[in-house]
């Protein structure tokens, strides 16, 4: 038995954007779980449909470039109504500020910053107009709230998407519209294990000792599992959180402590 079961309200309504992720899968099945109608949402839709294998419920998948302005503004159409929105797109880069791939600068950019503003800005314009208010929890990073060296095209994107959320919160909260950033540690996941691989090729270091000192980074010395970050979204998407807007949750197993 599901421990979220009836944590949303009758005919709840949430779009998950990055639903063929690790984060985004998860979240994915925790809103199933809880009870809502789910949009799974991906680049193309076969990743987002793998996310909804063996929920039971009538869900969707759908796909959307969150590059595009205009695809999301169809994806809102095609919704509808949207209870809560919970953005888990993101692409990761490394490397020194002085040896910058300003390509990898902008893929990382467009996807992790615009993209927020593009799915931002579509469905708080729906839920704005339809009323009733509505909630969107968008994934940053502790590296959001820390600089890290090798690591500024995707601090910056996260930084950006904190102070996003912090101003999307203040212009929405009339309309009853909460918005909140969710701020990972290290998450098991293969975005993590790609950060490691690429590490190791431009250091020269060991992978799996870069590995494992990602794992131990935390005070709690474990990684964070995408069911635990799901967790977190959920609880700031549904009623519980009603008087929470505006604000940044860590969830990264103490890894802010060790700084």
């Amino acid at each position: 038995m599901s421990t979220t079961a009836n944590i949303l309200p009758e005919g709840h309504v949430t779009v998950v954007i990055g639903g063929g992720g690790a984060i985004g899968a998860a979240c994915v099945r925790a809103f199933a779980e809880a009870g809502a109608t789910v949009w799974s949402v991906d680049l193309h839709e076969q990743a987002a449909a793998g996310a909804l294998t063996g929920l039971a419920g009538a869900h969707h998948a759908a796909a959307c470039d969150v590059t595009d302005p205009a695809s999301a503004e169809r994806l809102a159409g095609v919704v509808g109504k949207a209870d809560s929105v919970v953005y888990a797109a993101g692409l990761n880069a490394d490397g020194n500020v002085v040896d910058i791939d300003w390509s990898a600068y902008r893929r990382v950019m467009a996807v992790n910053l615009d993209g927020a503003f593009h799915i931002g800005a579509a469905f708080a314009r729906r839920m704005s107009t339809r009323g009733g208010g509505g909630a969107f929890v968008f994934l940053s990073s502790t590296a959001g709230l820390r600089g890290e060296a090798g690591a500024s095209i995707y601090c910056a994107s996260k930084f950006g998407l904190i102070g996003f959320v912090e101003s999307m919160a203040s212009e929405l909260a009339g309309d009853r519209i909460r918005v909140n950033a969710v701020c990972p540690g290290n998450v098991d996941s293969p975005m993590l294990r790609d950060v490691a691989r690429r590490i190791a090729e431009r250091t020269g270091a060991d992978a799996g000792a870069i590995w494992l000192d990602m794992a131990h980074s935390g005070a709690a010395l474990r990684l964070v599992t995408p069911a635990e970050v799901a967790a977190l979204c959920l609880h700031l998407a549904s009623p519980a959180s009603a008087a929470i807007t505006g604000t940044t949750v860590r969830v990264d197993a103490g890894a802010m402590l060790s700084a």
